[in-house]
């Protein structure tokens, strides 16, 4: 049986990545041939099909590709620092970092990322990629990010996690909203008012189907993709907002009130997240645990200030 070589599994990984033969070969500088012919060879030496090529639609990997991606991936990157004999510490990382952040909770995480990696890891760069759970987790297991954040409903079958922090649903509501006056909600106590929704998937679908669950149908007269207008509205009392991250106002300076629900949602707590069987670089290690204390910090104050 032959082996895997180290070529075969740079020109499967670039596919993988660009989900095109014609791209893979522009990023590695060889012909399209060369590309097709290691695919097939790496197919051969392992037995399995890794990928369907589809013309005009370019190349999609199988269950088994994806695991090989992910694996290949990780192996490729061992071996660049064993060639490169770079120390991977804090005096000793460089090059790119890339974070994918789902888009709400950028404000929250980024800049404590940007920070740690300045004064701990001067050498890295870090690249910030922002969009939905599935769009960030789908390029991570392409290989175009290094690790994600993004709250627990999101979770892709494909990644592994690490708790960030604990986080449960709160209502939003501006002070002078009926709600309140309560001093924590039933979930059957907002389906008379006017409800705002966050319309990025999964987020809209799954809090309205968790509402549901709870035996309401929300009267949802706002959806938009924007935190912060959700916030402004709810601010106006126009709508009441199923929200993750508390903060004192809106954006225009009207106060909001956050209050528990009674009714047990569960958990939607803040993540981070890595392709599973991928072990983390100790530079990785040290952003998810960097975050993981200041996030902390972080909800003692807010918790120390309401008292």
């Amino acid at each position: 049986m032959k082996d895997v070589t180290l070529r075969q599994l740079e020109y499967f990984v670039a596919v993988a990545e660009e989900q095109s033969i014609t791209r893979a070969a522009a990023k590695c500088h060889v012909t399209q041939a060369a590309i097709s012919q290691a695919l097939r060879e790496l197919e051969a030496v392992l037995g399995v099909q890794l990928a369907i090529r589809r013309k005009s639609k370019g190349v999609h990997l199988t269950s088994t590709g994806r695991a090989v991606a992910t694996r290949g991936r990780t192996l490729l990157g061992e071996v660049k620092h064993l060639v490169s004999a770079v120390d991977d510490t804090s005096t000793g990382a460089s090059g790119t970092f890339t974070v994918g952040c789902f888009t709400t909770l950028s404000p929250v995480v980024l800049p404590e990322v940007a920070e740690f990696l300045v004064h701990a890891y001067p050498r890295v760069t870090l690249d910030i990629v922002e969009g939905s759970g599935p769009e960030i987790q789908e390029r991570m297991l392409r290989g175009q990010i290094d690790l994600c954040f993004l709250y627990e409903a999101q979770r892709h079958p494909e990644v592994s996690t690490v708790l960030l922090r604990e986080r449960r649903y709160r209502v939003a509501v501006a002070p002078g909203h009926p709600l309140a006056a309560h001093d924590a909600l039933r979930v059957a106590d907002l389906e008379p008012y006017p409800a705002a929704v966050l319309n990025v998937e999964p987020a809209s679908y799954l809090n309205e189907a968790l509402l549901r669950r709870c035996g309401i149908t929300p009267n949802v007269v706002y959806r938009t993709a924007s935190v912060q207008t959700i916030r402004a509205l709810v601010g106006r009392g126009l709508a009441w907002a199923l929200l993750m991250e508390e903060v004192a106002a809106s954006h225009e300076g009207r106060p909001l009130r956050f209050l528990p629900v009674v009714d047990d949602l569960g958990t939607n707590s803040l993540l981070a997240a890595l392709p599973k069987g991928v072990r983390p670089s100790p530079l990785t290690s040290a952003v998810i645990d960097h975050c993981r204390a200041a996030l902390h910090r972080s909800h003692d104050r807010s918790h120390g200030e309401g008292r």
